[in-house]
């Protein structure tokens, strides 16, 4: 409402003084009254949305947070290998150590290393044809390394298990600690797969 025009209108009527006056003080309370009621109603919505937004902002925290959690329970992971132009050249698997369980079963010159998946039926073990041992570690009760390699034959993976050779050249009677550090697994149709992680088996000769 304009109360200006209505003021000016009012004055053109023909009529006491004193009841112009009496209109012209009644508009005016109930255009204050309406511009209040606006501006409480614009603070209402502006309060309201700014609720919404907050309410939205917890809920996507929430959700990240959550998302998060599920990260973290999931031990395996996929990591694209880039070259150093940043093409990716290859595929590994990553943070496996709670995803095989490894025993050692020592001989004469040799040790077998029995692999086996905690689930054969999940990804990467349900793809894969042939396990290694891509990087391991053999020390003696004083931590000194008595053995290393990079890579061994690889073994047939049935059922998600497989039983993998490490030869053991000039290692004497004792107690020992077998470190790997990296499995690879092998498929007909794709290239090696490395599986990173730790396990620790203490065996003896």
């Amino acid at each position: 409402m304009d109360y200006g025009k209505l003021k000016s209108s009012v004055r053109k009527l023909a009529m006491s003084d004193e009841a112009k006056e009496r209109i012209i003080r009644n508009c005016q309370e109930k255009t204050s009254y309406e511009s209040e009621e606006i501006t409480m109603n614009r603070s209402k919505t502006g309060t309201w949305r700014k609720k919404s937004i907050f309410a939205a902002a917890v809920i996507a925290l929430c959700l990240c947070f959550a998302a998060a959690a599920a990260a973290a329970g999931h031990t395996g992971f996929f990591r694209d290998v880039t070259d150093w132009k940043g093409a990716v050249v290859g595929t590994q698997y990553e943070q496996a150590s709670d995803e095989i369980e490894v025993a050692v079963i020592p001989a004469e010159k040799a040790i077998t290393v029995c692999a086996a998946a905690v689930d054969p039926s999940s990804a990467p073990y349900l793809y894969l044809d042939t396990l290694g041992i891509a990087d391991y570690t053999i020390t003696d009760v004083s931590g000194n390394t008595v053995a290393e390699g990079k890579q061994t034959e690889m073994a047939e993976l049935t059922d998600g298990k497989a039983e993998i050779a490490i030869p053991l050249d000039n290692i004497g009677n004792g107690d020992y600690k077998l470190v790997i550090k990296a499995f690879v697994g092998g498929s007909k149709a794709d290239q090696p797969l490395p599986i990173s992680g730790t396990w620790e088996c203490d065996f003896s000769l």
